[in-house]
């Protein structure tokens, strides 16, 4: 279940940060290995990766909409992986531009493109191609943990329009999840186990 979180501080004057669902965030060692990069784990993405709500989409946009104003000009979706949020901006915004470091979930991103207003591009989330005040909104989904975060932020601030949005979104560790019609309890107690182990602190609160 999504819900918003809070904003963030100011970058820079007239520059708006959301952030939203960045609870729960870890590293572990299959993040340190970068797997996401390899064809067969970027397959896995497209197949099973859970999008991010309309809702939550739209929760952005109104942000946006209300220190901003439109019309939209330029999306960038920052280590977008296979796709799946990027499609998403497709329809508020005259142009998208979906960008990972990753060739092969470019590949698969552009394997599924739906839209013609969605472009791919392969770069570091620290690099990005674009001109200096040029872009409405910067979204990076399910993907901050990855970048080197201060130069990240550096990078958003300076390809951000006055009054454009940055937007972190990601899952939340308090989620019921399902499959179908079967599996469920099984699924929530593997979670819970997951979370226990790499998060001991939560599981010590739980405790108390």
């Amino acid at each position: 279940m999504s819900r918003f979180c809070g904003v963030l501080p100011v970058l820079k004057p007239f520059v708006c940060v959301c952030y939203l669902l960045a609870e729960g965030n870890f590293l572990c060692e299959a993040m340190i290995c970068r797997l996401f990069e390899g064809k067969e784990h970027a397959a896995s993405y497209w197949k099973y990766r859970v999008a991010p709500s309309d809702h939550l989409i739209q929760q952005v946009l109104d942000f946006l909409e209300k220190h901003q104003g439109g019309p939209f000009e330029l999306a960038v979706d920052v280590g977008c992986g296979s796709g799946q949020g990027t499609q998403l901006l497709a329809k508020h915004f005259a142009s998208v531009v979906g960008t990972d470091a990753s060739p092969a979930q470019i590949q698969v991103a552009l394997q599924h493109v739906k839209e013609p207003n969605i472009t791919y591009r392969q770069c570091v989330a620290e690099e990005l191609p674009f001109a200096d005040s040029s872009v409405d909104l910067v979204t990076a989904m399910s993907a901050f943990h990855w970048f080197d975060r201060l130069h990240f932020l550096q990078e958003a601030h300076r390809v951000l329009k006055p009054c454009g949005c940055l937007a972190l979104l990601n899952y939340t560790v308090d989620m019921e999840l399902s499959y179908g019609d079967c599996c469920s309890h099984q699924l929530n107690q593997v979670c819970k186990e997951v979370l226990a182990e790499y998060l001991p602190e939560r599981r010590s609160n739980e405790l108390s």
